[in-house]
């Protein structure tokens, strides 16, 4: 049976063979070569067989080492062929603090391969590739009676998930990268880990230029800069008209902004350049929604804007367009929302669950913020967002709840020079990391509107 089944692993890989390593258009460390060597005794044996195995270290045909070893938790066991990767440490001694560079094997760096099979059984449930800079990001395929599937996973949520593959599941065993990539080349969404660092110049450019300007933002409330660079409230009944500042803030070039005058601040920063001025306030004013007055937002939203975040964010990006386009776009006009729904379902606690997707007039769940921004990045790369943060408020009084657009940031998603992705959150003229963005908002609707980086960008 043994026999067979590595006959038909060595049938299968010959129909793709001539793709080697070096046509792994990924770069994608290769370990294919030494699964062949090792398959039928690490690959095929029962578990008590294979934990008389020791842990190896071997090396592929262009010189790359791997380590192979087994892993075990209570149900599954895992077979592990992960490259070495350096990490830099630093070992404090008492001669003061030494830097050292030392190799790990991690089971999730780019190149590692994961066969799992069942603890009770030995059946083979899935095996994954880790492909990407983003331990988060990878493939899968798993056995099905006859038929071999295959999920495309980005921080838990599946682009692409239970997509039949036309070759036996140990077919995998042995397959290089770029064979995975030449066999699901039309099925599986690889324009995800289609990246290319250079097309991220002008976001970066963008980052580093609000960084450098961060000292000089002092947070208020309702505080902007007009078309003419005056201060003004930006929100409310005194919405446009002039507003005091501070002589010593004027004195030392302080900016004082609002969270929307930050994100106005921001986009005025390439408006200016295109057309000599900034953003109008009370364009960016303008109501993008329709509620019934019988509701309790429509009630609520009598006596106080419920969607005043939403509608900033989504009038100034189309601003943008409209300036940057050299004709004018109102907001529904523009196509500047987010709307994309790349997800079919996501791995939580209590098994695989379909995803919520994009809501009208809300966005998406706050949990599902960098898996999208990751689709964003790799799809959009030239682009940045505006965030609208919608939460739900529980009045004190045991009135009906009602949710508000009452915060507002921007994001800019990218891909490093080494594939790596990151983002930068702007917000109230703070840097926060993705993580304290979402952390900072827990359970709330996060709506996204896009708009274009620019290397041409000179802040007020």
């Amino acid at each position: 049976m043994k026999v067979l089944r590595f006959c038909s692993i060595l049938f299968f890989a010959c129909l793709i063979l001539p793709l080697s390593a070096q046509n792994n258009k990924l770069r994608v460390p290769d370990s294919s070569v030494i699964r062949k060597s090792i398959a039928e005794r690490w690959f095929e044996e029962p578990l008590s067989a294979i934990r008389e195995n020791r842990t190896e270290l071997r090396t592929n045909g262009v010189g790359q080492v791997f380590q192979v070893r087994l892993e075990e938790t209570r149900d599954i066991f895992s077979i592990i062929v992960a490259p070495e990767t350096e990490l830099a440490v630093d070992v404090y001694t008492q001669d003061g603090i030494q830097h050292k560079t030392v190799e790990e094997y991690p089971a999730d760096a780019s190149g590692s391969w994961v066969l799992m099979r069942d603890s009770v059984t030995g059946k083979p449930i899935r095996i994954r590739f880790y492909f990407a800079g983003d331990s988060d990001v990878y493939v899968q395929f798993s056995p099905s009676g006859n038929k071999t599937l295959a999920d495309y996973v980005i921080d838990g949520c599946f682009v692409a998930r239970g997509v039949q593959i036309g070759v036996p599941f140990d077919y995998f065993y042995t397959a290089s990268f770029a064979s995975v990539l030449s066999l699901t080349e039309k099925t599986l969404p690889w324009q995800y880990a289609d990246i290319h660092p250079e097309q991220y110049h002008a976001k970066l450019v963008m980052i580093n230029v609000i960084k450098k300007n961060l000292e000089r933002i002092k947070q208020v409330e309702n505080g902007g800069y007009d078309e003419t660079e005056k201060p003004v409230f930006v929100a409310g009944k005194n919405a446009g008209k002039e507003r005091t500042v501070d002589s010593e803030d004027k004195k030392n070039d302080v900016l004082t902004l609002s969270h929307t005058g930050f994100l106005k601040w921001i986009v005025d920063g390439q408006i200016k350049v295109l057309s000599g001025s900034a953003t109008y306030i009370n364009p960016l004013l303008r109501p993008t929604t329709q509620v019934s007055p019988l509701g309790v937002s429509g009630i609520k939203g009598m006596s106080e804007n419920l969607f005043y975040s939403l509608d900033w964010t989504r009038n100034l990006a189309a601003a943008k367009l409209s300036i940057q386009a050299r004709k004018n776009y109102l907001y529904e006009d523009s196509g500047v929302d987010v709307k994309i729904e790349p997800f079919s379902a996501e791995v939580t606690e209590k098994g695989i669950t379909s995803v919520a997707g994009y809501i009208k007039n809300s966005g998406y769940e706050v949990k599902y913020m960098k898996p999208l921004l990751y689709v964003l990045a790799a799809t959009e790369p030239t682009y940045y967002y505006l965030a609208a943060v919608r939460r739900t408020v529980h009045p004190a009084d045991g009135s009906p709840e009602f949710k508000v657009f009452d915060s507002s940031a921007a994001i800019f998603p990218y891909f490093d020079k080494d594939g790596q992705f990151g983002c930068t959150v702007f917000e109230n003229g703070k840097e926060m990391t993705l993580t304290q963005f979402t952390k900072k908002y827990p359970n709330c609707f996060i709506h996204l509107t896009r708009v274009l980086s620019s290397e041409r960008f000179n802040p007020l």
